[in-house]
């Protein structure tokens, strides 16, 4: 068995010449994409559009949202930010103009992809079944007001059956904290946090010039 395979080292040094690199367990990510939804207001002002989700809905239930969703079978991540916006907004394509993608954001295993896009001629529609109500907020606020931002600690949680015996310390092991950082926005009433949040701070500083790349 340890001779299977029988190739030179130089052969596997050069596989690495010229490859472009990868994220490890890439392959085990899972898809999803959203829009962010710009409106242009009867005054010439540009709103963001949001979406509370049903309360019916079986996983987090009243968050405040961008329209999307998981990624189908053979589907582009801007064809899911499209089927999905139509199918939540009961809207049809040819009514989205698409501007570009925004940074994706990796939480876990999910990996989200963020499209910006301009709704022409929207009348405010959405499926009761997936959508509580839909609201809008101005650019110009998103743009003069800071998140508020707090700090989440992540620790592992491991069962009974991992084998603490293989490992220094065992079950002292001095496991590497992971943390990060929660936004919060707060408009009239409505409380946008969470990934939502994370991708609408990440565009802002995009279109202020502080992330590009």
């Amino acid at each position: 068995m340890r001779n299977r395979y029988k190739i030179s080292g130089e052969y596997c040094l050069g596989i690495l010449q010229n490859r472009t690199p990868g994220r490890i367990g890439e392959e085990n990510n899972l898809h999803a994409s959203v829009l962010i939804p710009l409106i242009r207001e009867e005054d010439g002002s540009i709103s963001v559009l949001f979406q509370v989700r049903s309360s019916k809905l079986p996983e987090q239930p009243g968050d405040i949202c961008f329209p999307g969703g998981m990624s189908e079978d053979c589907e582009t991540h801007q064809e899911t930010a499209l089927r999905e916006t139509c199918e939540e907004l009961l809207i049809s394509p040819d009514t989205i103009e698409l501007l570009g993608p925004s940074d994706y954001l990796q939480s876990g295993r999910l990996q989200v992809h963020p499209y910006v896009g301009w709704l022409h001629g929207y009348g405010y529609t959405y499926s009761k079944d997936e959508v509580k109500e839909v609201f809008t907020v101005p650019l110009q606020w998103l743009l003069d007001h800071e998140p508020e931002c707090h700090e989440m600690e992540w620790k592992p949680s491991l069962p009974e059956t991992f084998p603490f015996d293989k490992i220094y310390g065992g079950r002292k092991y001095a496991w590497r904290e992971r943390k990060s950082t929660v936004f919060f926005y707060e408009y009239q009433g409505h409380v946008i946090w969470g990934m939502t949040a994370k991708m609408l701070e990440a565009w802002i500083r995009i279109i202020k010039g502080e992330n590009t790349r």
